[in-house]
């Protein structure tokens, strides 16, 4: 039997670039909001979110939003006070969190069913 002149099959699992996208851009939001960086690219993964049409991935960029969320809020991105700069930023946050809940409201009326829970 003559050898393939195929290469051998990848043991490598293969991300989707959507998934991929969601990942690093979980990784930048996170460490902006542990080091004071900019957190434009929550913007980002709310549009990718916003704009994503299967069901597997647009569960996974929603756990990103989740921990992402979770960081600002421990971090108190969201407490009130400080000065202007970061009243200006935590107003902008709470407009990010406020699409996020519209986003999470229009799943439940999602026709698959793995969105609504």
């Amino acid at each position: 039997m003559p050898a393939g002149s195929l290469p051998p099959p990848s043991k490598k699992r293969k991300v989707k670039p959507d998934e991929d996208l969601a990942k690093r851009l979980e990784a930048e939001i996170t460490d902006a909001a542990l080091n004071d960086g900019s957190l434009n690219p929550l913007l980002d993964l709310l549009n990718l979110a916003q704009g994503t049409s299967d069901a597997a991935n647009l569960s996974k960029i929603i756990y990103s939003l989740y921990r992402v969320f979770v960081v600002l809020i421990r971090s108190d991105r969201l407490a009130p006070g400080g000065s202007e700069a970061a009243k200006q930023v935590r107003k902008w946050i709470w407009g990010r969190l406020d699409a996020y809940v519209h986003l999470l409201v229009g799943l439940l009326q999602d026709e698959e069913p793995a969105l609504r829970v």
